[in-house]
């Protein structure tokens, strides 16, 4: 088990460092000058690798019952942290998700992630088959809604990841198939609800534009990164034009570095080396599989199970969106777009996955 959690470690930290080499490259050719922001651009990706690798190490020390007896006051401290970040949080791209630090800002929906992972494993263990009942799985539901409703506001693509998680998570724990008929017109309602809501036309644009989005009515605004992702994709070829080369990260493709970073990775590296990207993450998502199927503690089981779950959804739908496969959701590409708070995310999660296959491998 050692060799293979030094494995699991090994991606994790390739993942890492290949994002902030390839967040530098694009943020380089965007600057009006490279040598007086040079400094500037070094400075932020050290910010968030000191941070990430912080949050790392602290959720790979935590100790795991402490965690699990923590999880209802994390989940009151979360409502409350996403109800003030609606309030006092500053406007990015036309939306409300950060809370400005100063020296860098802090995306509370990405940590609230983490925490409905770990109040779902808490609360799965304690209840063990009255999951399976109707009231007990009321109550679980309510508190992932008050979390998710507070987050579907600016950010419907966490929400998304957060729902396709917690459900598959409680599928896992013993809920009854039956009840995901009771959940279904409820959750469409709300989605439906989410998209037309007052204030976010964009939403409605980015369905309308998933179908075509180089048409000549999209191609240009609410479909551009669609579009140019397509572009970027499709002029790598097999091979790429070479690390640094890319045309498509000066100008055409906008926020390249964050959501949309895989096409730039298409354009420069080609389709050997995107394959060879994606099979890194399957292999990291296997071993996480093995890890899950030797958890012996219920909570650990959960824990490892639903933070596996929800990486391998999040890639998923980055890869389905910046290949036109699905409408545009903001969905970032785990340990390479950039984002000090996502990498920090990202990081806890496989810190506790970590921390819990050690902590039973000591037993």
């Amino acid at each position: 088990m050692e060799k293979v959690v030094k494995l699991y470690f090994s991606i994790f930290f390739l993942l890492v460092v290949f994002g902030m080499v390839m967040v530098f490259n694009i943020k380089m050719f965007k600057v009006p000058s490279a040598e007086a922001e040079l400094w500037y651009q070094i400075r932020g990706l050290v910010v968030n690798f000191a941070f990430a690798g912080t949050a790392f190490i602290a959720a790979y020390l935590v100790n795991l019952s402490w965690l699990k007896n923590s999880s209802r006051f994390l989940v009151a401290f979360m409502i409350f942290l996403l109800g003030i970040t609606l309030i006092i949080g500053a406007k990015r791209n036309g939306s409300v998700r950060w809370i400005d630090l100063r020296f860098m800002m802090l995306q509370p929906s990405e940590f609230a992630k983490i925490v409905v992972v770990i109040y779902l494993s808490e609360v799965m263990t304690k209840k063990g088959e009255r999951v399976q009942l109707l009231q007990d799985l009321i109550t679980i539901v309510l508190v992932v809604v008050a979390i998710v409703a507070l987050i579907a506001v600016e950010d419907l693509g966490t929400s998304i990841i957060i729902c396709g998680t917690a459900t598959l998570m409680l599928l896992l724990g013993g809920m009854r198939k039956k009840y995901l008929l009771y959940l279904s017109p409820l959750a469409v309602v709300a989605l439906a609800f989410l998209i037309f809501m007052p204030g976010k036309g964009y939403r409605i644009g980015r369905l309308q534009a998933f179908i075509d989005p180089c048409g000549i009515e999209y191609r240009d605004n609410i479909g551009l990164q669609q579009c140019r992702a397509q572009v970027a994709l499709s002029m790598g070829g097999s091979t790429g034009v070479g690390f640094g080369n890319s045309t498509e990260k000066v100008a055409n493709l906008p926020e390249a570095q964050t959501d949309f970073i895989f096409p730039i990775i298409g354009e420069e590296f080609g389709f050997i080396g995107s394959l060879i990207l994606i099979l890194i993450f399957m292999a990291m998502f296997g071993i996480g599989s093995y890890f899950v199927l030797h958890m012996q503690d219920t909570f650990n089981f959960y824990l490892v199970a639903g933070f596996v779950l929800m990486l391998v959804m999040q890639v998923l739908i980055n890869l389905l969106v910046v290949s036109s496969f699905f409408p545009n959701k903001g969905v970032p590409l785990p340990f390479i777009s950039y984002g000090g708070s996502a990498l920090a995310s990202y990081s806890i999660m496989v810190g506790l996955i970590l921390n819990a296959v050690t902590s039973e491998s000591r037993r």
